[in-house]
């Protein structure tokens, strides 16, 4: 058994016939060092003391590594244990230098700084667009270049045109509430031999009207979801039908899918030689061509890509760098999460953590 190798506790058991419970403490008590002095000094040596209103709570730094520093760091948070943690990565080898439960621009500062002089060798910051992060990169590394992670950005254009879909879905639901209000209406008024007037001939059950696939509305933009999160030049067959069928119904779902196809396309990567100054058009003219569009959702993304312009065409301007590599450090704790059964025990869940990345 390999300590430093994220294995499945669960899986050993059912192989070997032992209880999960006895066995996970013969690992944390006898069989890992995690119980030894010099570990547990080491787990908590970082640690820093934030004094509240009216009490003192800890923040915990597991791993803190100035071997991870490099050239290109990237900066990003992830839910652990029902806390948000700052994770500062090298993304050229996806190794973790700095690990803390907290995302607050104050403590994460503090614990930036005792890397010390080994900040200074930093140049490029990747990072989301959350104003947290770009404050922390702008003092604490004033001379790096900051890059907006591309991921990041395209994941929040997606979000905007779901936020479309979704609120399109909440409309179509809404009249087909009206119009079941309305049927229940009319057949209570054909039962009702008082009534005077012409009655019509009204089945008890109200059927909202379907399209020529056999779907309602609502379903037809269910069902869209993944066709507007990937590229068009990715549809199958079944979702270029489908994608017909959602364009015909909500031409605004079109309208707003191809925007961010267009600028999607802009962000593509491009070779090193590529021309700034035409980047820098191209995205301009992305801009000003979608000024005057009535969608909501879509102006909202626009003036996001507004406000962090610099950022976004430092991606081409240094080498197309992103977060690639260090995305993967979320896959390998959410996986270590699974793998531990949680984070019931923070200290020994952070142990095996800094022992994998």
């Amino acid at each position: 058994m390999t300590e430093n190798l994220p294995f499945d506790i669960h899986v050993i058991c059912k192989v070997l016939g032992l209880a999960y419970g006895k066995f996970y403490r013969w690992i944390k008590d006898h069989i890992s060092s995690f119980q030894k002095v010099e570990t547990q000094l080491t787990l908590h040596c970082n640690d820093i003391e934030v004094d509240k209103w009216s009490y003192s709570e800890t923040i915990l730094v597991p791993i803190l590594k100035q071997e991870h520093i490099g050239e290109h760091m990237a900066i990003d948070e992830k839910h652990i244990n029902n806390r948000f943690h700052t994770i500062f990565s090298n993304a050229q080898t996806g190794k973790v230098a700095l690990m803390c439960s907290t995302i607050k621009i104050n403590e994460v500062k503090e614990c930036l700084e005792k890397f010390g002089d080994k900040i200074n060798e930093v140049k490029y910051v990747s990072r989301d667009l959350a104003s947290t992060f770009k404050k922390i990169s702008t003092d604490v590394f004033p001379n790096a270049i900051q890059i907006a992670d591309k991921f990041h950005v395209v994941k929040n254009g997606i979000e905007y045109l779901q936020s479309l879909r979704n609120r399109l879905k909440q409309e179509v639901l809404k009249q087909q509430r009206e119009a079941q209000v309305t049927h229940e209406k009319h057949y209570k008024e054909s039962k009702n031999k008082k009534f005077i007037g012409p009655k019509l001939k009204v089945s008890k059950r109200y059927k909202p009207p379907v399209i020529e696939n056999g779907e309602t509305l609502p379903e037809l933009l269910a069902r869209s979801r993944y066709l507007c999160a990937i590229h068009q030049e990715n549809w199958n067959i079944y979702q270029q039908k489908r994608s017909k069928l959602l364009f015909k119904y909500f031409p605004c779902m079109e309208e707003a899918y191809y925007i961010l196809l267009e600028f999607r396309n802009w962000y593509q990567a491009k070779p090193s030689e590529y021309e700034p100054f035409l980047n820098e058009k191209n995205l301009g003219n992305w801009s000003e061509n979608h000024e005057k569009c009535t969608i909501n959702e879509m102006q909202n993304f626009r003036n996001l890509v507004s406000n962090h312009e610099e950022e976004i065409l430092n991606y081409h301007k240094h080498g197309n760098k992103t977060n690639a590599i260090a995305e993967s450090i979320n896959a390998k704790i959410a996986d270590a999460n699974r793998k531990n059964r949680g984070t019931r025990d923070v200290n020994f869940f952070n142990y095996r953590l800094g022992l994998i990345i």
